[in-house]
């Protein structure tokens, strides 16, 4: 073989290896770095998040209704009381004085009552025998009518006097824990109809609720009887159980009139087999279960993005959806559609693509989607990066699996 036929042997291999290189690496740069999961089929549970506070669900405000200084507090807090127990007493100096004044004055008119009754059956008397005149007679009627009148006066002012003396002792209303004392001895109740002072307050332990705030577009899912999960702050690690008992009727508005005001509703939830070591006013944070599908596909939530449906109704032979029967719709008047990126075999060469699909959802779990239609039990979706399956990928793209990077702390900038 002459010299000159070996250089172009060789020229050639060359030439071949740096196509070959640079159609391999080539790609290699088009295709795109993603990581995948498979589409499964299980459980999903939609839940509502709500916090608040811990409190009874019967807790009584013991009050003074007439005003005095406390002279004796039979109770502290923490004690258990039993439906009327003494509690707290006020001086009564001055409403058994008020007493002892009404109970004379009702005497006084009682007294007057029965003399007036006298004089009124004399006077009838002489005026069936013609003795006096009619004139006399009903005058001594009219006497009695004012005494008998002045007499049930007397005994209203006798009831009202001796129900402020009662009121200044305090008894249990019911048999519970106390949980607050407002009051020493020594100090002044302001006892009002108006406004309340309140002395003591007593709630039952035992029966106890979360009342949470939920947002104005979360509250319509929820429904009387959801179960819920709740976690306490004061006991970490250990989640509890409570039913939706009762759901607001009106709304509780924060920051009204700006920018960012609040709507939300108060929700209770009773608490299943509360623990003894929760107290009134402990914060806790709310799962409430809304809905839940059993035995349905579902896909990780950051896989569904949304897409113009264009290429889809491309893809799959149809025509474009047309506002008459002579117009075609343009792509921008159509609305997005949700989509996941299904992963397929690459039938022109190596490696593999990403097929846009659209689907339909359902309800939306804690980390998941539930798939109504639109895929398969285990094809493989792209699960990520978010930047990529928000605007990078499109129908047709090459791709790379790839794991997701971790964050290492051990390693350090150099």
């Amino acid at each position: 073989m002459s010299k000159k036929k070996i250089i172009i042997i060789v020229v050639a291999v060359v030439l071949l290896g740096i196509i070959g290189y640079f159609a391999v690496n080539k790609e290699k740069g088009d295709s795109k770095d993603v990581q995948t999961s498979t589409v499964a089929r299980g459980e999903v549970v939609h839940k509502v998040a709500a916090s608040g506070k811990i409190q009874p669900v019967v807790e009584v405000a013991v009050s003074a209704d007439v005003a005095g200084r406390v002279i004796k507090m039979a109770v502290k807090e923490g004690d258990w009381v039993k439906k009327g127990t003494f509690l707290a007493q006020l001086d009564a100096t001055r409403y058994k004085a008020d007493v002892d004044r009404a109970e004379q004055v009702q005497a006084s008119a009682e007294a007057s009552l029965s003399l007036a009754e006298l004089e009124k059956n004399q006077q009838y008397e002489l005026f069936q025998k013609q003795l006096v005149s009619e004139l006399v007679f009903q005058s001594a009627m009219v006497r009695y009518q004012q005494a008998l009148s002045s007499t049930k006066q007397a005994l209203a002012a006798l009831t009202q006097s001796r129900d402020n003396y009662n009121k200044t002792m305090m008894f249990a209303p019911m048999s519970g824990t106390v949980t607050l004392v407002n009051k020493e001895v020594g100090e002044v109740a302001l006892g009002s109809a108006f406004s309340r002072d309140i002395i003591m307050i007593i709630a039952d332990l035992n029966d106890m609720e979360v009342l949470v705030d939920v947002n104005e577009n979360d509250v319509v899912d929820v429904m009387l009887g959801d179960t819920t999960e709740i976690e306490i702050d004061a006991l970490q690690d250990t989640t509890f159980t409570g039913i939706v008992t009762e759901i607001a009727h009106s709304a509780q508005n924060s920051n009204l009139g700006s920018l960012d005001q609040v709507t939300n509703f108060k929700v209770q939830i009773r608490l299943l087999d509360p623990p003894s070591e929760i107290r009134p006013g402990m914060s806790a944070a709310v799962d409430i279960r809304t809905d839940v599908k059993r035995d349905v596909l579902f896909v990780p939530i950051q896989s569904v993005t949304m897409r113009k449906p264009k290429q889809l109704e491309e893809k799959q032979d149809k025509e474009l959806v047309r506002a008459d029967s002579s117009q075609d719709v343009e792509e921008e008047d159509l609305d997005p559609v949700e989509v996941v990126f299904v992963l397929k075999d690459n039938e022109q060469g190596k490696g593999q693509l990403v097929e846009q699909r659209e689907v339909i959802t359902g309800i939306i779990g804690e980390r998941d989607f539930e798939i109504v239609s639109g895929l398969e039990l285990g094809e493989k979706i792209v699960t990520g990066p978010y930047k990529e399956i928000s605007r990078g990928l499109n129908d047709g793209d090459k791709v790379k699996i790839t794991k997701r990077k971790k964050f290492n702390a051990g390693e350090k900038k150099q």
